[in-house]
């Protein structure tokens, strides 16, 4: 597959991810077992970059200039991004800061004859650091096996129908032909976060999917495939959920003509006093907003219907409105409520 299909593919996952909430991970949640576990007392050899990546950087020995780039002016002044870690064992940490160092020095060689130079600069800018010798040339073997991925996603798209497969078999030949070019090691350290994220919302799109599926079995299999998430994702997707819940039942208890103790003696059960109180207060402030926005539905109208007004004057008599009833965010809010109204009208 080519980058542009890999992508689309992948953008198509995101998509499908979001819609699942799958989305309750952090950033950089540590799932499963990955290679070389990066850990805060790691030492970082490639950490701020102080240097730019247009900086003219020198060969290790200092005799002379390294050759430019292609695009160097595109990231004139930008600190080089990624980082070559070192655990604190010595070994290299296959990690996402290490691809994305890679990347970065990778975005600047458009083409395979730029490839010598661009390898010179990496080597060039872990030495500037202070990177050992062995490390380096671990790194720039990684550097070979991950531009030769890259060329064979280019080249599965040349044998294989544009956008003919897919979003699970897309998924299946992505993940195995980096495990082929990289390694697993390599790999699972480039992608397993995301591509174990991606796995769980594909699983779960197939479930909810499945016509055969009634809604019961549904929610055990989505629940099986919760089980698989990191045990503080799952904590707090069951606090979303219980919210959610009881947010339900609060509402359905009013509208069955509940009484605002009854109310308040669910929400004590379920959070305790000092929730409840804050949940009070809400429902107060929710109360006020509301009164003062009906208020303002009923000025607003008779400042439409008044007779004798330009439209010019009776847009500047309702920003006048709107600017003696509200300021600030609300303020804000009102003006976007009223460009809807206006559009939808």
């Amino acid at each position: 597959m080519s980058k542009r299909y890999i992508f689309v593919c992948f953008g198509v996952l995101l998509f499908v991810a979001a819609g699942t909430g799958l989305f309750y991970w952090y950033a950089d949640v540590e799932f499963g077992k990955g290679a070389r576990k990066t850990s805060v007392d790691q030492n970082p050899f490639v950490d701020g970059h102080a240097r730019s990546a247009a900086s003219p950087l020198k060969s290790p020995d200092q005799s002379q200039q390294l050759p430019a780039l292609p695009r160097d002016e595109r990231v004139d002044d930008i600190e080089i991004d990624g980082a070559v870690r070192l655990d604190m064992n010595g070994n290299l940490v296959l990690d996402r800061q290490l691809r994305r160092f890679l990347d970065f020095f990778i975005g600047l060689a458009p083409g395979r004859k730029h490839e010598p130079a661009m390898t010179l600069r990496v080597r060039a800018e872990m030495e500037a650091n202070g990177v050992p010798t062995s490390v380096q040339q671990e790194v720039l073997d990684i550097l070979a096996q991950y531009l030769a991925y890259r060329e064979a996603a280019e080249e599965m798209e040349l044998r294989s129908e544009p956008y003919s497969m897919d979003i699970f078999a897309a998924f299946e030949a992505v993940y195995h032909l980096r495990r082929e070019y990289l390694g697993p090691d390599v790999a699972e350290g480039f992608y397993g976060l995301e591509e174990s994220r991606l796995r769980l919302a594909l699983e779960r799109q197939r479930v909810m999917s499945d016509d055969r599926l009634s809604d019961p079995e549904k929610s055990t299999a989505l629940a099986q495939i919760d089980q698989k998430l990191p045990e503080h994702v799952r904590k707090s997707k069951e606090t979303s959920r219980a919210v959610v819940s009881n947010v339900q039942r609060v509402k359905a208890l009013r509208q069955s003509g509940a009484s605002e103790a009854e109310v308040r003696a669910l929400r004590l059960q379920q959070y305790g006093p000092e929730a409840t109180a804050r949940l009070e207060q809400v429902d107060r402030e929710r109360q006020q907003w509301q009164q003062r926005l009906a208020d303002y539905q009923r000025r607003k109208q008779a400042v439409i219907q008044s007779e004798g007004l330009a439209p010019q004057d009776r847009s500047e008599a309702l920003q006048l409105l709107r600017e003696s009833m509200f300021e600030g965010h609300e303020l804000r809010r009102i003006n976007a409520l009223d460009k809807i109204a206006e559009t939808s009208g």
